[in-house]
């Protein structure tokens, strides 16, 4: 029981010799961690802020009936889409974003919307209306916007290859910009898409009118004139729908906050480990320095 007691209090007398050398050195350990405070705000000043937007979309498209067997049989020979809509391989809301996410695509979205001057803002003279030196190439501006944009797909709806939502996040450090391309790719893609379906259509009927001349039988002219009907129903579609592909849910609003870097959250974290580390040297000037002195080292 005696033993018990004097590990006790030979506790409670290290713990209050523990408390007793930070408060000697407390002025020391205090001017640390201010110095590393200011610091770290001085630092994380300098770092440059980033915005995410988002936008909320699902799928538009619906798999049609694709008509008649002898109609649809013959389309697939001659390797034409007999759908008044698009084939569930286009219209599947992975491969949508995966267009979208394309270089083609994306140089044109930079081209159509003139963002090349945005992406490269420190190589473009606003007031001059002029690149400082060469300009920048397409491909560049292309790599630095895919690399802004995350598509999050809702996980069951893709597993399971259904029509389902996505969301498109554009982190850029300037709030408007990142909410306008948000707000702007989900459009383009539509539109991309829809004069994507009106030119294949456009093609297959000229290659139906050229079959049909060639050929007397009735029964292939009648199933090529019902497959000239359903191009004509793709290009209807594609003219007449302005969500072609995607539906805009929720659009995305001009972020006000940052997304990183957290600057209040980085500084308190860094003081923190600042008078952390402080203590610990205080202790290791104390104890194991002294200690590593009085070894005698062979060399």
């Amino acid at each position: 029981m005696s033993d018990l007691n004097t590990q006790n209090n030979q506790g409670d007398v290290n713990l209050l010799e523990l408390i007793q050398v930070i408060l000697d050195h407390a002025k020391g350990i205090a001017i640390a961690t201010i110095i590393i405070g200011v610091l770290s705000a001085i630092y994380i000043s300098t770092v440059e802020r980033t915005y995410v937007a988002k936008t909320l979309i699902k799928s538009s498209s619906k798999v049609g009936s694709t008509g008649e067997s002898n109609a649809s049989g013959l389309a697939g020979l001659l390797g034409i889409q007999a759908s008044a809509n698009l084939s569930a391989s286009d219209t599947d809301m992975d491969s949508t974003m995966a267009i979208m996410n394309s270089r083609e695509f994306l140089e044109k979205f930079i081209v159509d919307h003139d963002l090349k001057k945005n992406i490269f803002e420190d190589d473009w003279d606003q007031k001059e209306k002029s690149w400082i030196n060469e300009e920048p190439m397409l491909t560049e501006a292309y790599k630095a916007l895919k690399k802004a944009i995350k598509i999050t797909f809702d996980p069951v709806a893709f597993t399971r290859r259904q029509i389902g939502y996505a969301e498109i996040e554009v982190k850029w450090k300037d709030p408007e910009i990142a909410a306008y391309i948000a707000n702007n790719l989900p459009p383009d893609i539509n539109m991309y898409l829809s004069r994507q379906m009106i030119a294949e259509s456009e093609r297959s009927i000229v290659f139906l009118d050229e079959q049909f001349i060639k050929t007397n039988v009735l029964t292939v002219r009648e199933s090529l004139s019902k497959l000239k009907t359903e191009q004509i129903r793709n290009m209807m579609l594609a003219n007449v729908s302005k969500d072609f592909a995607v539906r805009i849910i929720d659009d995305a609003l001009v972020p006000e906050f940052p997304e990183s870097p957290k600057r209040a959250q980085f500084v308190i974290i860094a003081t923190a480990l600042g008078c952390i580390a402080s203590i610990i040297i205080v202790f290791l000037n104390i104890s194991v320095f002294p200690l590593i002195r009085k070894l005698k080292l062979p060399f």
